[in-house]
């Protein structure tokens, strides 16, 4: 199983802290503490790391930078994010029957300002943290009292795992020619003579 670690000046809200978040392998996890991560939110120190600056266009000096406001140009990250949050709760609403949404995790955790919500696909579990606001856009019905169980997918599982959510579609029937019967064709009916010439 996974183990999520956590790191200062990123964009998501955890316990009132912006952190960036990370999922690593058992195995991994020494590394990643080892370059400035953090096995849970509370180890996070306050003090901007490395990373939360940067130089500007011409410059030598280096400024803070909100990088949920960085833009492709046509959308900040956040704006990206809000859209993703809005989608996923949209598609929670196509798929009320297989969706769900908990306050607290499988373990009873529970994250200041967030839930887990998941959508159980033919391929396994989709899940995401919705910030609270996003509640009164779901499916009614849908409340858990703990999440399900984080069965390890990554961002690529979700990606195939979305695409199951597509109805079969049935291959048409070839179409059965009829046969012609044997024989000859039906003359065509003589036009009537015009009586009035």
């Amino acid at each position: 199983m996974s183990v999520m670690i956590f790191q200062a000046g990123g964009d998501t809200k955890i316990w009132g802290r912006k952190l960036k978040t990370k999922t690593v392998d058992p195995d991994d996890v020494a590394v990643h503490l080892a370059n400035g991560w953090y096995k849970h939110p509370d180890d996070v120190p306050d003090d901007p790391l490395v990373g939360d600056h940067i130089r500007s266009v011409g410059g030598g000096e280096t400024s803070p930078v909100d990088m949920g406001e960085v833009s492709d140009g046509y959308h900040t990250f956040n704006e990206l994010y809000a859209h993703r949050v809005r989608l996923f709760s949209s598609l929670m609403h196509a798929y009320a029957e297989l969706s769900w949404w908990s306050r607290k995790h499988s373990d009873g955790e529970e994250w200041d300002g967030w839930i887990i919500a998941g959508i159980t696909t033919p391929e396994g579990e989709i899940t995401y943290h919705l910030p609270v606001e996003e509640i009164e856009f779901l499916p009614e019905g849908t409340e858990l009292e703990f999440g399900k169980e984080w069965d390890g997918h990554e961002a690529n599982d979700v990606l195939g795992r979305l695409l199951s959510l597509r109805p079969a579609i049935a291959e048409p029937e070839p179409e059965e020619k009829q046969r012609k019967k044997p024989g000859r064709k039906p003359k065509a009916a003589a036009d009537e003579p015009d009586n009035e010439g």
